[in-house]
């Protein structure tokens, strides 16, 4: 159907997209499992570990060399490793969010065979969703390794973790 001029011309109407389809229409997912995300995890711990020895080195050695030097182990330390944890908490947040919030994957999910995708869209969350999610890892950690991301995610249908709740994405096998 299209309208007509005044002067009996038929006018194009303007192409109006439809709405977008409900969360979780089409998409056919194939949920991730404990024992994949656990291993995807561990994988990204020990990718992480070799990053935070690496950049704790130097900081050891100068606490090293300031100890014999006489000065002890003073109250200084803590000025000095209160950074050092900070920029390996910083690591461990940036890790996350950059490859789930661009690909879905980090190099453990990777090697798993997982991906994270927004439940809104079935594709990679954006970084604003990513670092939500991520920031829920803080939590899901508590009271000891991923102990309460776990049981939200034995407990939820999607197998999300608190996590996935917040940010809006689930973890799928690809």
């Amino acid at each position: 159907m299209s309208a007509t001029s005044f002067l009996g011309a038929p006018q194009p109407t303007p192409f109006v997209p439809p709405p977008p389809p409900p969360p979780g229409f089409g998409f056919q997912y194939r949920y991730a499992g404990l024992i994949e995300r656990f291993i995807a995890a561990f994988i990204d711990l020990i990718i992480l570990a070799v990053v935070a020895v690496a950049v704790a080195i130097p900081f050891g050695l100068l606490t090293g060399i300031a100890a014999r030097s006489g000065g002890g182990y003073g109250p200084w330390i803590g000025a000095l490793w209160g950074p050092v944890l900070l920029v390996t908490f910083g690591l461990w947040i940036v890790y996350f969010t950059y490859f789930e919030g661009t690909t879905g994957q980090t190099l453990g999910k990777r090697a798993m065979n997982l991906r994270v995708v927004s439940t809104a869209t079935g594709r990679p969350p954006d970084l604003g969703h990513s670092l939500i999610r991520n920031l829920g890892r803080i939590v899901d950690w508590l009271p000891a390794f991923y102990f309460i991301g776990f049981v939200i995610a034995l407990l939820t249908p999607r197998k999300q973790r608190l996590g996935d709740l917040i940010g809006d994405t689930v973890v799928i096998r690809t």
